[in-house]
């Protein structure tokens, strides 16, 4: 077994075959044994869980969302952390009892860092992209036809954080998550939250493609997801004009050119611009 092919690499299975998904039970005691587990496996995963996610997920109205998170919170699970950055005002980390009931349930050790305010705990810099990126990974394991018969865009996923626990190298391009497909392919997922430099989009393209078709390959695809429809225009207009400038520039120390002609092709067969989620980001996050 070759295990550089990205649908085999052991370290990311073990973490795209946790079960994210809400199936929810009939069974008021199941249900909210459910949410419970749940939240705090969220929260494990990507450092904090948002009342915002678990609306989405669970299907409930907001109040009740709150009851069910102050409740995990009585048991002494997670903590509330008040902050600006969040789109609601808040986000619930866990406590040391709430790290060690997650990483029994993943059956994976959770690094915990104990602090005497929660806030601190996490990077709050990148507060509101988690949010987004929890709130898509959860949307696509949840995706259902118009009948109601689901229809997840993936399996599994592996979040930021568990990637660079995993990959410590900086020379590795970090990405905002891995999603592994139905098919067993693997692919990237990459939030566009903002308006980027042409240059940015030239590095990324280039990391990318070692990324992709170097190699060692780290995934199959990638897919990205603008949190606008103008950031969405902007991305996929600087990538056109970079994948036909780049193979006529040349790399001053190797004399070859940023990109050949077949990894310009390549590439544009790889990156996939996935519009799905910008309206409910935007309505969610940004009203």
């Amino acid at each position: 077994m070759n295990t550089n092919t990205p649908s085999l690499n052991t370290e990311h299975q073990k973490y795209f075959n946790l079960d994210m998904r809400f199936n929810k039970s009939t069974n008021a005691v199941h249900r909210g044994r459910e949410k419970k587990y749940l939240a705090l496996l969220l929260a494990a995963r990507f450092g904090f869980i948002s009342a915002i996610t678990c609306e989405a997920i669970w299907q409930i109205k907001r109040h009740k969302v709150l009851e069910s998170l102050n409740r995990i919170v009585k048991e002494g699970l997670l903590s509330i952390a008040e902050t600006d950055r969040a789109a609601d005002g808040r986000i619930y980390v866990l406590t040391h009892s709430g790290a060690k009931f997650a990483s029994d349930l993943m059956r994976i050790d959770i690094p915990f860092r104990s602090a005497q305010e929660p806030i601190t705990q996490v990077n709050q810099n990148a507060i509101m992209h988690d949010s987004i990126m929890s709130f898509v990974l959860s949307l696509g394991l949840q995706n259902q036809t118009k009948d109601g018969i689901p229809k997840p865009l993936w399996n599994g996923y592996l979040t930021e954080l568990e990637f660079k626990r995993i990959h410590t190298s900086s020379n590795i391009k970090n990405v905002d998550a891995l999603v592994q497909l139905a098919n067993g392919e693997v692919a990237a997922v990459e939030l566009e939250a903002s308006f980027k430099r042409k240059q940015q989009h030239e590095k990324t393209l280039l990391k990318l493609r070692d990324a992709m078709l170097g190699e060692n390959r780290l995934y199959d695809k990638v897919f990205i997801i603008p949190c606008s429809n103008k950031i969405n225009s902007d991305t996929q207009r600087f990538h056109k004009q970079l994948f036909e400038e780049m193979p006529h520039r040349y790399d001053r120390k190797t004399k070859q050119p940023l990109l050949s002609e077949t990894e310009a092709n390549k590439l544009q067969e790889k990156i996939i611009y996935r519009t799905k989620f910008i309206d409910p980001i935007e309505q969610t996050f940004y009203r």
